[in-house]
């Protein structure tokens, strides 16, 4: 009995640094620290690797390496050999719809295609599966009708959320409304939601983005403050902390409050918003008669993998320049 036991126990010993490893590598993939995620992957034994979510973890760090093209066939092929895994088929999807970004027009359908029978499936083995549900709705949100894009699927998903999570729900809804230009039921889902869920950042940041729209600055402001005050992850804290300083750059309002967001922003170097926080950061700073700051800060800007920021960063450099010489 006693060797049973301490057999188990050794087995046990063995199978937990890679469980731990495991788990690791989702979490450095969650938080985009890359570095971290291949550096845990490594030390995973050959067995987990070749395990299916082994497998996943593979594919996934293609795609986070912007290998895309990689990650798409490697993620067909693995669908071809699991039918019925919906981590699969969700990353299928992921790079598939990367894949149509990137491509040329004349491979841009297929690519949307391949997304939307891989995300079919993920939903057909997983109905409650809201990431894919979400994911559909920007897509045709997105999309044009030729690509597959149709609001009423989106509506559609939409309320599906809502059964599942009606604070989501109603966010989508409200989302989908305002890209329609349904101001009305927009305002309408976003009453009913804030009613039913006062202190929900995502709710509040969503009417945000509706007066962003309206230039309706002060309203935009104030409810991205709650979206700030409210979140309750690190994303959704993040995101409403970009959108109040790049709000503030637009609307010229509220500078302060706008500097101080990016300035938290710019402290979490894994965050997509990172780069250009430190564009609008810089920004925020020329238009606060802080001209020597921003010049100092868009200096550090890493702007080589992205045409539209290298734009916008050389254009600013210009304007700091000219001010600094008047």
């Amino acid at each position: 009995m006693y060797k049973i036991v301490a057999s188990i126990i050794v087995s046990l010993a063995i199978a937990l640094p890679a469980i731990a490893s495991k788990q690791a590598v989702n979490e450095s993939l969650e938080k985009n620290d890359v570095k971290n995620a291949e550096i845990s992957f490594t030390s995973l034994t050959k067995q987990e690797k070749h395990s299916i979510s082994g497998q996943v973890l593979k594919g996934r760090l293609l795609l986070a390496n912007d290998k895309t093209e990689d990650a798409f066939d490697f993620f067909e092929e693995l669908s071809e050999q699991q039918p019925t895994n919906v981590d699969v088929f969700y990353y299928w999807g992921m790079s598939a719809v990367e894949m149509a970004q990137k491509a040329s027009i004349f491979s841009k359908l297929g690519y949307a295609e391949s997304y939307l029978e891989a995300m079919g499936k993920v939903i057909e083995l997983d109905p409650n599966h809201l990431d894919a549900l979400e994911h559909l709705i920007g897509f045709h949100l997105g999309a044009p009708s030729i690509a597959g894009g149709d609001t009423d699927k989106a509506v559609e998903y939409a309320n599906r959320i809502k059964v599942l999570d009606a604070e989501s729900g109603y966010a989508n809804l409200a989302r989908i409304y305002q890209k329609t230009e349904k101001e009305d039921n927009a305002s309408k889902t976003l009453d009913e939601g804030l009613k039913e869920f006062p202190q929900s950042s995502q709710l509040h940041f969503v009417r945000a983005q509706g007066f962003i729209e309206q230039e309706n600055w002060v309203e935009a402001h104030q409810n991205l403050a709650n979206a700030i005050k409210y979140s309750s992850t690190e994303n959704e804290k993040v995101m409403a902390l970009y959108q109040q300083g790049k709000t503030s750059t637009n609307s010229g309002l509220e500078l302060e409050q706008g500097i101080k967001a990016l300035e938290q922003v710019i402290t979490q170097p894994n965050s997509r918003y990172f780069s250009w926080g430190q564009y609008r950061l810089a920004q925020l700073y020329l238009e606060n008669n802080q001209a020597s700051q921003a010049k100092t800060l868009l200096a550090k800007v890493d702007s080589s993998e992205d045409d539209d920021l290298k734009k916008e960063v050389k254009k600013l450099k210009k304007k700091i320049k000219r001010k600094l010489k008047s």
